[in-house]
């Protein structure tokens, strides 16, 4: 069952860079959008992000203010149950809706927790990969540009025990 978030509250799954404590990568988040919420996912290092306005605009914003800080960021989309169909439809969904004719991507799953995926990282990710691929052939009727080191866009899925948030990171958002 997919679960859309509501355009009021937009969501960010930041993860933590290094071992510095969590912290202060709390404190900046907080410093960086005042009044968004910022809680932990009961996952070390791992926070989620609550406050209006727009997903990828605050997501350029916490890697322009809070870089030396954060590990990495994902703007989220949509959240599913973390088992790989929800997590594939709402990959491809969200990675045709995002995803424009020029631009390179790739997918990435990030899994943390008890959750429903029996198969590894290494067998998901490209099976859900050319699923967004071949959404985006249908969608703009040309071979989609695929770049596994230094894609323009990431979609991602951020497994957090029973629930997948599902979301993208632009390259754009960390130069």
């Amino acid at each position: 069952m997919v679960e859309e978030l509501q355009h009021d509250i937009v969501k960010l799954i930041v993860t933590n860079r290094g071992l510095e404590p969590a912290r202060y990568l709390r404190f900046a988040l907080r410093r960086a959008i005042p009044g968004a919420r910022v809680r932990g996912t009961g996952f070390r290092g791992i926070f989620a992000l609550e406050a209006g306005g727009d997903a990828c605009e605050l997501a350029k914003l916490i890697f322009r203010e809070c870089s030396e800080q954060i590990g990495h960021v994902t703007a989220v989309l949509a959240t599913v149950e973390s088992t790989e169909e929800p997590i594939k439809a709402a990959a491809v969904r969200v990675g045709a809706a995002q995803i424009g004719p020029e631009e390179s991507f790739c997918f990435r799953l990030h899994k943390r927790g008890a959750h429903g995926l029996a198969q590894d990282t290494s067998k998901l990710e490209p099976e859900i990969g050319g699923a967004i691929w071949r959404a985006l052939e249908t969608k703009y009727n040309k071979k989609p540009k695929v770049n596994l080191r230094s894609p323009d866009i990431t979609v991602i899925a951020e497994i957090l025990g029973p629930t997948a948030a599902v979301g993208i990171s632009r390259k754009a958002w960390r130069e």
